[in-house]
């Protein structure tokens, strides 16, 4: 009988119970040993108490999800039991501790389980330990997967060494101790679990979506960076915060959303490569400087990471629901609104967003969300020879005689871009109508005959750079994937992507052929070849973690092509294969109408 190439583990508990930090045992010990692993974590807004949950699906191969039941469960606490035990695939291991949770509750909760109690106190006496935590059970819990696992202990040890080196050898000694009687205990008592999970030996990046996105600016170019803390954007900052000395890079966290945004509109007039990064609500506060940006013609990166709205809405959960916010503001302006697909995405789209900036000198919206902004993966690789610095009609120098025309008119909308203090070239930089020069517009002139003929040439200047941006290519239509002739096509954005792709292979082995449209470009659409990619396809459904369809708007508004079945999901969970799998067949065989206008 063939083991098991994969698995699914959840780890559970109240927030501060280390449920992170066993989290990154096991993520770092399976990426180390080249093997696979998606991690979610779903937490509450609370710094300790409440309960939280981390689940990971691991494998050799790429992991698309993080599964539904999970088959090993590690529970802290005594909320855990009842919350998670339902959930578990019959057959499966549950871990606890003993010394919080009652052996006759838990096991009064399913027969159909074998459960495994770890009693920290008494095991930790019983060896002679001193000065010990309770709150180090997560060690010993880390030591009864591995062993659970059939993972390498020498590889955990060794990164338990590099993470507690700084507090001294008896702290790393003592980590090691209450480990290894997690793990021996195991061996001995643990009804072994049918699974081989073999890696390919070869190291793998572990990292969060916020780490690939902070990377990626990095990668670009970037050196400035301002922020106001607010989740689930937060660990941009964090990221590149460690990094801020090694490369060079001006690190603000500020008081506000709207000083963050102005600090990034204000270094990006000077030259510098800038970005922020928010959440929805803090994004709010960023609109009014994004037009700013726009009248400035100055590039700005905005990274957004959605989260369940309205107001403060549920702060640490799942949801896509901000388009309509990216792309607001009073009156019109050109931006570019990109949503990065997965990890290795993140890295390119934040590096990409830094170039259109700069080359159209325009306000770019990156569009993460809760799920792939906070939870973790392996990565193989990322290539950062494809990364280039294209930095548009930028100049540090003005030698021609003629005057310098900051706002000149261009056949493209695009007007040469001069560093502020360059000899011979002194021009203002205004966030009214103005003319070619920066001389304001909209004051004692307006309503004049000049002023308003001026109005209409700068805004269309302005307007232009939307065609040139489709015309140039750096607009891109959606990318169509799997088999030509499937009979149903999905339709996603962000990080939904993986999970159809998830859901494709689990239908594929029904026979049922489903293929896949990705939107990474939403805004501008390139209207012409977006229709084309979306009428040649029989069959089409949204998958978007919102209630509303926001993708399905922005195509239908921007290019008249309406798509009307839908799969939706908004109660803050992130989507999974198999979820997307039953909601496709409650659709049934029937195909709607597609409407194309």
């Amino acid at each position: 009988m063939t083991s098991k190439n994969n698995i699914i583990v959840r780890i559970a508990g109240a927030a501060g119970d280390g449920i992170q930090s066993t989290g990154e045992l096991l993520g770092k010990t399976i990426s180390r040993m080249g093997l696979h692993v998606m991690a979610y974590n779903s937490f509450q807004s609370a710094i300790r108490g409440g309960h939280v949950w981390l689940q990971m699906s691991i494998g050799a191969d790429k992991q698309l999800d993080h599964g539904e039941e999970p088959e090993v469960v590690l529970l802290f606490n005594k909320t855990s039991p009842a919350v998670h035990v339902p959930d578990v695939k019959a057959g499966g291991a549950v871990f606890y501790n003993a010394g919080t949770i009652k052996k006759e509750e838990i096991e009064s909760l399913r027969s159909d389980v074998n459960y495994y109690g770890l009693d920290f106190k008494a095991m930790t006496d019983a060896a002679g330990l001193k000065d010990v935590s309770p709150v180090m059970i997560n060690v010993m819990l880390a030591g009864a997967l591995v062993q659970t696992l059939h993972l390498d202990p020498k590889v955990t040890l060794e990164f338990i060494a590099h993470k507690f080196k700084k507090k001294g050898d008896e702290i790393v000694n003592l980590n090691h101790a209450i480990f290894n009687l997690g793990f021996e205990w195991t061996k001995a008592n643990v009804k072994k679990i049918d699974v081989e999970l073999k890696g390919n030996g070869k190291p793998k990046l572990f990292m969060s979506g916020n780490d690939a996105l902070g990377m990626g600016l990095v990668a670009g170019g970037l050196k400035f960076y301002a922020a106001y803390p607010m989740s689930p954007a937060t660990g941009i900052l964090h990221y590149i915060s460690t990094i801020a000395q090694s490369d060079k890079i001006v690190v603000k966290q500020v008081e506000d959303e709207l000083a963050a945004i102005n600090w990034v509109v204000g270094a990006g007039n000077a030259g510098v490569r800038a970005a922020t990064a928010t959440a929805g609500g803090g994004f709010c506060l960023m609109v009014e400087a994004q037009g700013l940006a726009s009248m400035m013609e100055v590039p700005a990166v905005t990274v957004l990471v959605q989260r369940g709205g309205p107001s403060t809405g549920v702060p640490t959960k799942q949801e896509q629901a901000d388009i309509a916010l990216a792309m607001s503001g009073n009156g019109e302006f050109p931006k570019f609104v990109l949503a990065p697909k997965d990890m290795e995405d993140c890295f390119y789209q934040a590096a990409r967003a830094l170039n259109i900036a700069e080359k159209y000198q325009v306000p770019v919206i990156v569009m993460s969300d809760f799920f792939l902004s906070e939870h973790f993966e392996t990565v193989d690789d990322l290539d950062f020879s494809k990364i280039t610095i294209e930095r548009g009609k930028f100049m540090t120098e003005w030698t021609s005689k003629e005057k310098y025309k900051r706002y000149a008119y261009t056949e493209d909308g695009i007007s040469p871009r001069l560093r502020p203090g360059a000899p011979g070239a002194m021009y203002t930089v205004v966030s009214d109508e103005h003319n070619e020069y920066g001389h304001v517009m909209s004051d004692v002139e307006a309503g004049l005959p000049h002023a308003r003929e001026g109005r209409i040439k700068m805004h269309s200047k302005r307007m232009k750079k939307i065609e040139t941006m489709i015309v140039n290519g750096d607009a891109q239509p959606p990318t169509l994937e799997g088999e030509a002739n499937a009979e149903t096509t999905f339709v996603t954005w962000g990080s939904t992507y993986a999970y159809v792709q998830s859901a494709i292979k689990l239908l594929a082995s029904e026979g049922i052929k489903v293929n896949h449209v990705n939107f990474t470009d939403i805004y501008p659409i390139p209207r012409e070849k977006t229709v084309a990619v979306l009428k040649g396809c029989k069959r089409l459904i949204s998958v978007e973690a919102n209630m509303c369809n926001s993708l399905c708007r922005q195509i239908l508004g921007e290019t008249g092509f309406e798509i009307s079945e839908h799969i939706n999901r908004f109660d803050g969970e992130p989507f999974t294969g198999e979820y997307i799998v039953k909601e496709f067949k409650k659709l049934g065989s029937k195909k709607k109408q597609l409407v194309s206008v």
